[in-house]
């Protein structure tokens, strides 16, 4: 039999079964003022690339707060962005190199423009935190916001 042709033995193909586990994307960014529409393009990208662009750009708001806070606040030359789909919940971790942690939250009163980030976030989210840092060592914590997707679109 040519070389070029399936053989006729061979069992059919099939598609895979859908996997059980956590699909996880990641991306490493330069701690740069760039960083923030990067790491939120690439949120958005992977929400709507999984059929979940209803979230997409509360999801990239979010995104682009953590990021903004990691250029002005942390510390080291890099950030570490992950996004976790477990349908119906998405999960995205900014990792920084500085240990210290957020401030408490509250929007602030008045006109003052800085100091909204991380109420936004609590805000238009379902859950946020932060997280130790990622298993590597390179960064010291994690920031995070989960948002609730519809299941049946999901992965």
């Amino acid at each position: 039999m040519d070389s070029d042709h399936e053989s006729d033995d061979r069992p059919p193909r099939r598609p895979p079964s859908p996997s059980k586990d956590p699909y996880v994307y990641t991306l490493q960014s330069s701690r740069h003022a760039s960083s923030a529409k990067v790491c939120r393009d690439f949120v958005a990208c992977v929400l709507n690339s999984v059929g979940q662009w209803e979230l997409a750009d509360t999801a990239a708001l979010c995104t682009s707060e953590l990021a903004t806070n990691a250029f002005l606040h942390a510390e080291g030359d890099s950030v570490m962005l992950r996004v976790v789909i477990e349908p119906p919940r998405f999960r995205v971790l900014l990792y920084d190199a500085s240990a210290e942690l957020p401030a408490a939250v509250s929007l602030p009163e008045g006109d003052r423009l800085r100091g909204r980030g991380l109420g936004l976030v609590a805000a238009l989210t379902d859950a946020w935190g932060t997280a130790e840092g990622d298993a590597t060592g390179l960064y010291a914590k994690g920031v995070w916001f989960e948002l609730a997707g519809k299941e049946e679109d999901a992965g």
